[in-house]
C-alpha cells in the first residue's frame, strides 16, 4: 500500500486528503476506517449551517499571495442561534454576506463532507438555490451607466407608471395577477401544489407587512419603505433556506420596524427560511438575536452578542472621544433674526384621482435653519420634497388657496435649471438614478453639482453654468470650492474620524495651492463606478453642497458610510460645510442621525396620513 493525494470536487469546494490504494486492478478506494471517519464527520456536522474555519477570502482571479479582503475568517453558525452581520459600512459587511452566495473565494477551501454549508448536505442539495441574499445597498454597476428619470414616480400618469406593485414585484407570478401573462396551460400536480404554497406565503407576508392596499397602486409612486418590504417577501417565495438580508431596516419607519422583525423572527424560528441580517453599527440591533459577526477592517470578531458587544467597548469609547470635536458653538441659535424664505407652502395639495397623497400642507423653510422631517413610509416625504424641488407636475398647479414659492417666486416663473442650481438634494432616487460611466470621476461627479446636473462639462469638470460661459473668476471659485469639499468629506477627514488614529492633515503631503492631501487628490480621480456604496454616498453628499445652494435636501443621507465617513460628515456639516445662508432639511427616520438638536434650534416637520404640521 502507499499514499497518494486525492483532490474532491463537490459543489465547488476543493479538499485534499490523504488516502490509501490497495495494490491491484480495482481496489482504488477509501479504507474502512476513512469511511467511519467520514461518517463520523457528518455526525459531527450536524445542525451546523455555516462553516469557516482559517480561511482567508479573497477577490475571484487574486491569488493567495495578494492580500486577501478577509483574513484568518473563523465562524461557525448553528442551528438554533440568530446571527447579524454588523459593519461599519455597507462595503465590508456586503462583502462578506456577498461570500456566502459564492462571489469570493475562501482559501482554504471547508473541508468536505459539509462544506461551507453542512446543513446541505444531507440530503446534498445546491447552495446556488438554497441560499438566497436581498441587498438594499445602492444600485449595482450592472444595471447601466444611463440615467434614468427618477422623478416618473411623482406623476405617475404615463402607461409605463402605471404598473402596479402587484406586476412589477411580483408579475412572475401569473397566479397573483389580475391579468395573467402566460397562457392557460395543464399543469402538473405538483406545479399545481407548489403554486399554491408560494400564494400562501405571500397572502400571510402580504397581510402581516401590510402591503395589502399597496398591491394595486402605481409601482413608482410607492416609497422606498413600501418597495422593501415587498422585495423581502418576494425573496421568501422563492423558499430558499438560508435568507441574507443586507440592511432590511434602512428606510422602514418606526411603525414597521417591529412588525418586519416580528416576521423575520417567527420565520427563522421555523426555518422557513433561516435568516442573517446585515445591519449598519447604528441600526438597534433586535432582542431576539443571539450572536454577531462583527466585521473589523478584515477582520471578523464572532461571537454571542453578549461578548461580542463587551469586547467592542472600549473601540466605542475611542469614538465617542472622536466626537467631542463636534461642538455647538458653530450653530445659530435660536432667537436670531430670521432669515429670508427659500420655499413657502401654503395649503398645498397633491392628488391621483381620488386619492390625497398631501392635504392642506403649510410649511415655510428660512435661510439658516435646520429641519427633520420625519413620518411613517408612504406619508408623503418623498411627494412633500419633490414639490419643493420642482420636480413634481403638481408644483405647477398650486394655484387660488393653495399656494408654492421657492425663491420668492412660483415654480412657474423660475426654470428647471436654475432650481436646480439653487437646491442641492442628496436621495436614494437620486442615487440610484445617477449614472455609473466607466470613465467619470469623483471629481466630475462633484463638479455637477454646480449646474444640478448629471453630465460633466466644462473644460475643468465643473459645469459651464446656466449661460454657457463662465468668467475666469467663477472657474477659480469652483475650482476651489471642489477642493474645498473633497478637503472636508474625503479620505484624509475619514483617517482622522477613525478611533486609534493619532496624526493630523499636516502628516499628508499636500498637492499645493488650496490645502488638498495627496489622498484627497488620488481620490478625487477614481472612477465613481468603482467606489463603495458608502463612497459613492459621500460623493453625492459633495455633489449636493459644492454649489452652497441656498437650500440642501438630505434623504437617508448616510446610506452605506462607515463609521468615520459619518463622524467626518457631521462634523463638516456642523462647522461651516452649510452656512448661516443656508436651509437644511435632513429626512429620516432616525433621530440620532440629524447633524442637529433641540440646542441648535433644530425644527421638526411631521407627516401623516397626508397632513404635515411643525412637532
Amino acid at each position: 500500500m502507499f499514499s497518494i493525494e486525492l483532490r474532491v470536487l463537490r459543489h465547488g469546494d476543493i479538499f485534499r486528503r490523504s488516502v490509501s490504494r490497495v495494490e491491484g486492478p480495482s481496489s482504488f478506494g477509501l479504507t474502512r476506517c476513512q469511511r467511519c471517519y467520514s461518517d463520523q464527520r457528518l455526525k459531527d456536522e450536524a445542525g451546523i449551517v455555516i462553516r469557516i474555519q482559517g480561511s482567508n477570502i479573497y477577490q475571484f482571479g487574486d491569488p493567495n499571495v495578494a492580500a486577501p479582503v478577509f483574513r484568518d475568517v473563523n465562524w461557525t453558525v448553528r442551528e438554533g442561534e440568530c446571527w447579524a452581520v454588523i459593519g461599519s459600512g455597507s462595503h465590508q459587511k456586503t462583502t462578506l454576506l456577498q461570500t456566502l452566495r459564492g462571489h469570493l473565494r475562501l482559501a482554504p477551501s471547508p473541508p468536505l463532507p459539509g462544506g461551507l454549508f453542512p446543513f446541505l448536505s444531507d440530503p446534498p442539495r445546491g447552495a446556488h438555490n438554497a441560499v438566497a441574499l436581498v441587498s438594499f445597498a445602492h444600485r449595482p454597476q450592472s444595471t447601466g451607466s444611463a440615467f434614468y428619470d427618477y422623478t416618473a414616480r411623482y406623476g405617475a400618469v404615463r402607461d409605463e407608471d402605471r404598473i402596479t406593485l402587484r406586476e412589477s414585484v411580483f408579475g412572475e407570478y401569473d397566479f397573483l395577477n389580475i391579468r395573467p401573462k402566460a397562457q392557460v396551460e395543464t399543469k402538473k400536480p405538483e406545479e399545481l401544489a407548489a403554486e399554491s404554497a408560494k400564494k400562501a406565503i405571500f397572502e400571510d407576508l402580504a397581510a402581516k407587512l401590510g402591503l395589502v392596499p399597496l398591491l394595486d397602486l402605481p409601482f413608482v409612486a410607492l416609497s422606498n419603505g413600501q418597495t422593501r418590504r415587498a422585495r423581502i417577501v418576494k425573496a421568501i417565495m422563492s423558499q430558499p433556506e438560508l435568507l441574507l438580508l443586507d440592511e432590511p431596516l434602512t428606510g422602514l419607519d418606526v411603525n414597521n420596524r417591529p412588525t418586519l422583525l416580528y416576521v423575520l423572527e417567527s420565520l427563522h424560528k421555523t426555518r422557513s427560511p433561516r435568516i442573517i441580517m446585515g445591519l449598519r453599527k447604528q441600526d438597534p440591533i433586535p432582542e431576539w438575536i443571539t450572536h454577531i459577526a462583527l466585521v473589523q477592517q478584515d477582520r471578523l470578531l464572532t461571537g454571542t452578542k453578549e461578548d461580542v458587544l463587551a469586547q467592542q467597548a472600549s473601540d466605542a469609547a475611542q469614538a465617542e472621544a472622536s466626537r467631542s470635536f463636534i461642538s455647538h458653538s458653530s450653530m445659530p441659535t435660536a432667537g436670531k433674526e430670521l432669515g429670508k424664505p427659500v420655499a413657502i407652502l401654503k395649503n398645498v395639495n397633491v392628488t391621483y384621482d381620488t386619492r390625497k397623497v398631501l392635504k392642506s400642507i403649510n410649511w415655510t423653510l428660512r435661510e439658516g435653519e435646520r429641519w427633520h422631517l420625519h413620518g411613517a413610509n408612504g406619508s408623503g416625504k418623498t411627494t412633500l420634497m419633490s414639490l419643493i424641488t420642482g420636480d413634481h407636475p403638481q408644483s405647477y398647479t398650486q394655484r387660488g388657496e393653495s399656494y408654492l414659492e421657492l425663491f420668492s417666486r412660483p415654480r412657474s416663473k423660475i426654470s428647471t435649471p436654475h432650481l436646480r442650481s439653487l437646491i442641492g438634494v442628496v436621495s436614494p432616487e437620486l442615487a440610484n438614478a445617477y449614472p455609473r460611466r466607466p470613465s467619470t470621476t469623483v471629481w466630475e461627479v462633484i463638479g455637477t453639482g454646480f449646474d444640478g446636473g448629471f453630465v460633466p462639462g466644462g473644460k475643468n469638470g465643473i459645469g459651464i453654468g446656466l449661460e454657457g460661459d463662465l468668467p475666469d473668476d467663477v472657474v477659480s471659485w469652483r475650482v476651489n470650492r471642489v477642493r474645498e469639499v473633497l478637503s472636508g468629506l474625503g479620505p484624509s477627514s475619514w483617517a482622522l474620524c477613525t478611533p486609534g488614529y493619532r496624526g493630523s492633515r499636516r502628516d499628508m503631503a499636500s498637492t499645493g495651492g488650496h490645502p488638498l492631501s495627496k489622498l484627497d487628490e488620488e481620490f478625487s480621480n477614481c472612477n465613481f463606478v468603482d467606489l463603495s456604496a458608502g463612497e459613492q454616498s459621500v460623493v453625492l453628499l459633495m455633489r449636493a453642497l459644492v454649489g452652497r445652494p441656498q437650500l440642501v435636501l438630505l434623504d437617508e443621507v448616510w446610506s452605506g458610510m462607515d463609521d468615520s465617513m459619518v463622524l467626518a460628515a457631521r462634523r463638516y456639516l456642523r462647522e461651516g460645510g452649510v452656512g448661516s445662508d443656508q436651509a437644511v432639511v435632513v429626512v429620516s427616520h432616525w433621530e440620532e442621525e440629524v447633524p442637529w438638536d433641540a440646542r441648535d434650534g433644530l425644527k421638526k416637520f411631521k407627516l401623516e396620513d397626508g397632513y404635515g404640521a411643525e412637532s
